[in-house]
């Protein structure tokens, strides 16, 4: 019997509570369109919904597709969908991080509970042999409600966020070649305004829509939804790099945090591809965001190598990409990384491995990309502390012990990994640098950050965000049930 375990994931509620759609400024895209700013109908409130995800040691994708949310405030026929649409998110790479999703209008109330409706899932994941395998799940129970602790209150005098947190340590289970997900929910909430940084962060590969001066619109890799992020004086580009040179129609990876008036403030913003100026599909953006799982070397040198994409840049659907490296392939780190203390020059050709994440892109010609640049992307990890944090105020470096059949022990026969933080690092699920500080050994965590191999078979995981694993609760009973 093979079961995944140790994962959990978050979908993100939170209640943009403004008093004009002016002062809102950003826009949501259904099925690839861009929605203008919500207005508010009269004695409702915008609700932002987003996604997040704490990883399963062995999976190495995840995707969910959620057919209704919906919140109760107790009282019959009160129940207010916070949904549009039917959204399929992919969950692994989202540790620590939130990615926007909806947002809707929600009336001023005290919410109680939550149901949510999920309609399919489908994996990724290493089997027992370590062999890459596909697998569709059957819905063990589609629609699951819990209660919302504390309650969700809704007024018009302060920002409000909610976290459904899908625990998908107990979501998953595999018994022979049967697959099964049911999922196993947590809930919080909070005043966004009493939230660390680390939970209001939001993060997005994708593609560009639109840019100016001052705002950037994205369209998700991942869900194919459009949000609309503020930029400000304060937003990082890469050196050389003015905002309004990046291409419509380009892939870029924007870091964002939820401001206190509902805007979303765009961090940094990192172009991932270097798109020519016609951005026509197979130039420059195919490809796709997800984990190396082997590697083709030739005299030291690595070739190729096949990765399994968690989000894709050109609307493929392939379950691996093969990719092609040439002498003129670019490799490169975004603002987060480097941020971290990383520089371009600690990635190469050498760096590249299995089980680390990439982003890729280039001309896709049936499942083949030519890679024109290969960027070191972050990845979500869990396990649990091997030791109480070393190091003083934000500084920490501490091992991950990894769970059983994690793919870095697979790939790596890694057993535990040295992780480190830096100032820049972020800190969600009301964890603090302080608070992190004093966490004993075994306690749960989930990381996101970026993974090097600094000497042969010695790798550091350069963390971006370090939060507490959650657990699930008990849902309510259905109506009519016991």
């Amino acid at each position: 019997m093979y079961s995944p375990k140790k994962i959990g994931s978050t979908i993100f509620l939170v209640a943009s509570l403004v008093i004009s759609a002016s002062t809102l400024g950003c826009s949501s895209g259904i099925n690839g369109a861009t929605l203008a700013p919500l207005a508010p109908a009269s004695g409702t409130t915008p609700l932002l919904v987003t996604v997040s995800d704490a990883p399963l040691a062995n999976l190495l994708s995840a995707s969910v597709t959620l057919s209704a949310v919906t919140l109760s405030n107790g009282t019959a026929g009160s129940a207010v969908s916070v949904l549009a649409n039917p959204a399929t998110i992919e969950l692994s790479s989202l540790a620590g991080i939130q990615e926007p999703l909806e947002l809707q209008s929600i009336a001023a109330a005290t919410y109680t509970s939550a149901t949510v409706t999920v309609s399919a899932a489908q994996v990724t994941y290493l089997n027992s042999s370590g062999v890459v395998t596909n697998g569709i799940a059957s819905i063990g129970q589609p629609t699951i409600t819990v209660a919302l602790k504390p309650a969700l209150i809704v007024t018009s005098s302060s920002e409000v966020h909610l976290d459904l947190g899908f625990n998908l340590a107990t979501s998953f289970d595999l018994t022979g070649t049967a697959l099964t997900f049911t999922p196993a929910i947590s809930t919080a909430a909070a005043a966004v305004n009493a939230e660390a940084g680390g939970d209001r962060q939001l993060e997005v590969v994708g593609s560009v829509v639109s840019i100016s001066a001052s705002s950037i619109v994205v369209q998700s890799g991942d869900s194919g939804k459009q949000f609309t992020y503020t930029i400000d004086n304060a937003t990082i580009f890469p050196a050389g790099i003015a905002n309004t040179a990046i291409p419509v129609g380009s892939i870029v990876h924007l870091q964002a945090q939820i401001q206190a008036d509902g805007t979303l403030l765009a961090l940094s913003i990192t172009p991932q591809s270097a798109a020519s100026a016609s951005n026509q599909p197979g130039d420059s953006n195919g490809g796709g965001d997800g984990l190396i799982v082997s590697v083709t070397s030739t005299g030291g040198l690595v070739t190729g190598f096949t990765m399994v994409p968690r989000e894709h840049f050109d609307g493929s659907t392939a379950a691996t990409l093969t990719v092609t490296l040439s002498p003129s392939t670019v490799y490169a780190a975004d603002q987060d990384a480097l941020a971290l203390g990383l520089t371009t020059a600690q990635f190469t050709n050498a760096e590249l491995f299995p089980g680390q994440s990439v982003s890729v892109t280039g001309s896709n010609t049936n499942g083949t990309v030519a890679a024109t640049q290969v960027m070191l992307s972050a990845e979500s990890l869990s396990g649990t502390l091997a030791a109480a944090p070393a190091g003083t105020s934000s500084n920490f470096t501490f091992g991950l012990a990894l769970p059983p059949g994690s793919y870095l022990t697979t790939y790596d026969a890694l057993t535990s990994l040295n992780v480190v933080t830096e100032t820049t690092t972020s800190y969600d699920h009301q964890l603090t640098a302080a608070a992190f500080a004093t966490l004993p050994a075994a306690t749960a965590v989930e990381v996101h950050g970026y993974l090097l191999q600094t000497a042969p078979g010695m790798f550091t995981l350069y963390a971006s965000n370090v939060g507490k694993t959650q657990a699930a609760e008990t849902p309510e009973a259905p109506e009519g049930g016991s």
